[in-house]
């Protein structure tokens, strides 16, 4: 059987990426999950999920800010280390973004980031 290690989320950034001088550039993203109880009431639980982006869409990373809606494709990931203070082990499962698009309909300081199309937005006709 092969393998295969692909995820597509969409959601909202936590924060404004992070970067530093060596490694990837790191964000979170928020998705949320509605759904009816057995009651028939409406139900919401956000998840949160660590994004790591390198070259090219790290460049694009970081162009992104806190709020920014936001199409991530890519792979899992598990991180291990040990702490620092109690040396215990840790571990993070992370997405390595191999693609970002950027869903909002206004885009500040976003030059190199299209937004993606909607479907009213490809049926508009437009005047000469």
């Amino acid at each position: 059987m092969p393998n295969f290690n692909r995820v597509i989320i969409a959601g909202h950034l936590g924060g404004d990426p992070e970067s530093r001088e060596s490694g990837p550039t790191r964000f979170s993203i928020a998705v949320a999950d509605r759904w009816k109880d057995g009651n028939g009431e409406k139900q919401e639980r956000t998840n949160w999920f660590q994004v790591a982006a390198w070259n090219g869409v790290a460049d694009s990373a970081k162009k992104l800010r806190k709020g920014s809606a936001v199409l991530i494709e890519g792979s899992l990931r598990l991180n291990e280390w040990e702490d620092r203070e109690t040396g215990e082990k840790r571990s993070r499962v992370e997405i390595v973004a191999s693609s970002i698009v950027f869903l909002s309909k206004k885009a500040p300081e976003q030059t190199d980031l299209e937004p993606a199309a909607t479907p009213s937005s490809s049926r508009r006709k437009t005047k000469p």
